[in-house]
């Protein structure tokens, strides 16, 4: 009977030992051991989004002889999402029709369309500002500048002189000059010309229509000025020739024998 009893206890005991082992075993393995967690149809979810893959549905929606392979999948994917499920690839970087592959070519096609249009309107705005600054007056007028303002300078220079230099050696001229209608009258001319050649140098025209108007400005006051530079020749002389009254104060008429002496006389005498 106590044979028994010792057999028990002892029993017991490796009971009790194995079950303490078991415990502090566990304990102490869950301690240093981890699992790692996948989140499959969040992977999927994120292979669809971008261009990895379109068709890794999880959980499994397919079926074998009509029974599905996870019940979680077909019902997620054959039932609730099937539109989604049996849909075209909705990736934005797919090959076949991708809006990222479609819109990529769209843009060099544009890219393409846009350096075209630059290039003419860049075109456009070269000759269109050949165009201005050909019409431009001012600074811009370039004839003007060039060639025509020292033309009608010399013209107005010389009309000036002829003034100035009547009006100190030979008045009388000068006088019948002013009382003259002709010469009034192209004195007022010369001042209305002056008022055409800047309007013509201000003004924005086409560069042939502003050559035009300076041609026909310039003939014109070169053909008047002539014939007025001949007229005011013609009143100095005139004013050199001695009156009727001068004549009579001249006591003796000077007789020359021949022409020789005649036009030395006149060479000598006479005031240029």
């Amino acid at each position: 009977m106590e044979k028994i009893s010792r057999q028990i206890e002892t029993k017991i005991k490796v009971a009790v030992l194995l079950f303490s082992f078991l415990f502090t075993g566990s304990a102490g393995w869950a301690q240093f051991t981890y699992s790692i967690c996948q989140d499959k149809p969040n992977n999927g979810q994120l292979k669809r989004m971008v261009y990895i893959k379109w068709d890794d549905w999880k959980p499994n929606p397919r079926t074998i002889l009509g029974i599905p392979l996870d019940a979680r999948g077909y019902l997620f994917w054959q039932v609730v999402n099937r539109n989604y499920y049996l849909g075209e690839d909705q990736r934005p970087y797919r090959v076949n029709g991708g809006p990222f592959i479609k819109n990529y070519a769209d843009l060099t096609l544009q890219e393409q369309s846009d350096k075209k249009i630059m290039d003419t309107t860049e075109k456009i705005r070269n000759t269109n500002l050949a165009t201005y600054v050909s019409m431009l007056g001012g600074n811009g007028d370039m004839p003007y500048n060039l060639f025509f303002k020292r033309k009608f300078s010399e013209i107005f220079d010389a009309m000036d002189e002829w003034v100035n230099n009547m009006k100190i050696e030979a008045p009388t001229a000068f006088e019948a000059c002013i009382n003259s209608a002709y010469f009034r009258n192209f004195l007022e001319y010369l001042e209305i010309t002056k008022d055409r050649i800047d309007g013509v140098h201000e003004s924005f025209v086409d560069r042939g229509v502003r050559l035009e108007a300076y041609l026909e400005i310039y003939k014109e006051l070169s053909e008047k000025y002539n014939v007025a530079s001949q007229y005011m020749a013609g009143q100095v002389r005139l004013s050199k020739i001695p009156s009727p009254a001068r004549l009579k104060e001249i006591k003796e008429v000077p007789i020359i024998a021949n022409d020789k002496k005649i036009v030395t006389h006149i060479l000598s005498t006479f005031k240029f």
